[in-house]
């Protein structure tokens, strides 16, 4: 058979068995038809591309699936003990906090079906790495039985050294410590095996990543974003601040860029850990025996007044939990809604919810970077900005330093901070953890800091936008079509 023949076959045969694959699991209208070009335009080319970049399911293992359940049954064998401290929304309480945040937990609770909104927590707020790392290098130095730390960017840098430097010498104290980060974002390290000395001084290290051919996984496009960690089971931090020297003022000899993380004690902490303990099954394949023990889950006593909800990202719950809690709590708002995030590219519901949270009369406010460190992404934010301006929302965009914070405020009572952007990658694509926090000491401190930071911007107002040139609006529009790709 002629061999231009066969290709032309083989060619038919790939598109076909992609598109397929397309129509069945892409339900975006645009990520679809783009897909569907991609694949018969451009032959084989089209199909490898998907296969590495359009695939968004995670296929988890028979091993996986047994650690999954141990894990949920290490969840139920707590619950007794937290019985207590769960939100019963299908009974009237006169807690004060329940009541005013209930219109919102009512709405996010059930996007979380595995975690459950828990009283008896107490979070404090941290900004950038100058306020993050004092804290977490302080927790790591009094453990004393386990060290989990979980991140997207681990800088092979002075200030990642500092921190290996307190993680090797809590493994030489006999402490189980594991750090587990993510092979994209951490590559110049991964790559320049920046974690050798630690592994030899007892630090159970691994790399994570869905690009592994020899298991099934080509899933480059999935990335671990979460930013996590828990000392004895008992003191957890979760946000959006990587450990690199551009989040501190002593390494990076210059103001860093803008962040947040929250330091979390209370029956929380339990949720946070398993989250962490399954990936790193995932991971390391360490039996399991070894890390449901006491060492990992003690008896954790309530530590405050705050509820808290772990909200847990990523495609193998779907995609949706972020997203629906994000939706929710936007569609639930009665009074102001604040979102600052550096990158701005939601799906339609929640462009929507914001548009018609603005019609409503709730005072609708996004904080932006005025400056993108991912151009596209920039552009793409921007041709948004029309939708919500038009019915009254108000657009800041933050001056330099870079704003790489992501939170969200709620009627003055509701607040979530975490790992995820609010864009398609982190809303579908990503595994990101995020916290809902009810508390009013928490959401004042929050909310007065996106004040500070609304005071250091430039309001993009309705008058201005419109004025943009053609050229301008072009590029923006093509940059938003791209994203489902990207």
């Amino acid at each position: 058979m002629d061999l231009s023949l066969l290709l032309a076959l083989g060619h038919l045969l790939l598109a076909g068995v992609f598109s397929f694959d397309v129509l069945l699991h892409k339900h975006r209208p645009v990520s679809a038809v783009l897909w569907l070009a991609a694949v018969w335009a451009f032959p084989y080319v089209g199909a490898l591309l998907y296969l590495v970049f359009g695939v968004d399911r995670v296929q988890r293992g028979g091993e996986e699936r047994r650690a999954s359940k141990a894990l949920v049954r290490e969840r139920a064998a707590q619950r007794p003990l937290f019985e207590k401290l769960v939100i019963d929304f299908d009974r009237t309480s006169d807690d004060p906090l329940e009541l005013a945040a209930s219109h919102i937990l009512r709405g996010t609770d059930p996007a979380v079906p595995a975690n459950r909104v828990l009283r008896g927590n107490h979070v404090e707020f941290l900004i950038d790495g100058d306020q993050f790392y004092p804290e977490l290098l302080e927790a790591i130095e009094s453990s004393q039985h386990s060290v989990h730390v979980q991140t997207y960017i681990f800088g092979r840098d002075a200030l990642g050294r500092s921190i290996l430097d307190a993680l090797e010498k809590k493994a030489r104290e006999g402490v189980a410590v594991r750090l587990l980060y993510d092979r994209f974002g951490s590559a110049y390290a991964h790559f320049g095996r920046f974690f050798e000395r630690s592994k030899k001084a007892g630090v159970k290290v691994c790399s994570i990543s869905q690009a592994n051919p020899l298991k099934g996984r080509f899933q480059i496009n999935l990335r671990n974003h979460r930013k996590v960690a828990v000392i004895d089971g008992a003191i957890g931090f979760v946000g959006g601040i990587n450990i690199a020297k551009v989040n501190s003022t002593r390494y990076h000899g210059a103001p860093p860029i803008r962040d947040y993380h929250a330091k979390l004690l209370g029956p929380a902490v339990s949720d946070l850990q398993i989250q962490f303990l399954y990936d790193w099954y995932f991971a390391s394949k360490e039996p399991l025996d070894r890390l449901l023990g006491p060492e990992c889950f003690p008896q954790i006593e309530p530590a405050g007044d705050a509820l808290v909800q772990v909200v847990p990202g990523g495609p193998e719950v779907g995609g949706r939990g972020l997203a629906d809690a994000f939706f929710a709590a936007i569609v639930a708002a009665d009074k102001s809604v604040s979102i600052m995030t550096p990158y701005f590219v939601p799906d339609e519901p929640i462009v929507h919810a914001l548009r018609y949270a603005a019609i409503r009369g709730v005072d609708v406010r996004l904080v932006v970077p005025k400056y993108n460190n991912h151009w596209y992404t920039g552009f793409a934010a921007r041709s948004l900005y029309t939708p919500l301006l038009r019915v009254g929302a108000r657009v800041y965009e933050r001056r330099p330093p870079f704003m790489h914070a992501k939170a969200l405020v709620v009627d003055d009572v509701y607040a979530m901070l975490g790992s995820a952007n609010m864009d398609y990658r982190s809303l579908h694509l990503n595994f990101e953890t995020n916290i809902e926090v009810v508390e009013p000491g928490f959401v004042s401190k929050l909310r007065n800091q996106i004040e500070k930071e609304i005071a250091l911007s430039d309001e993009v107002t309705w008058q201005r936008h419109s004025a943009r040139t053609l050229p301008r609006r072009l590029t923006e529009n093509f940059c938003f079509l791209l994203q489902p790709l990207l």
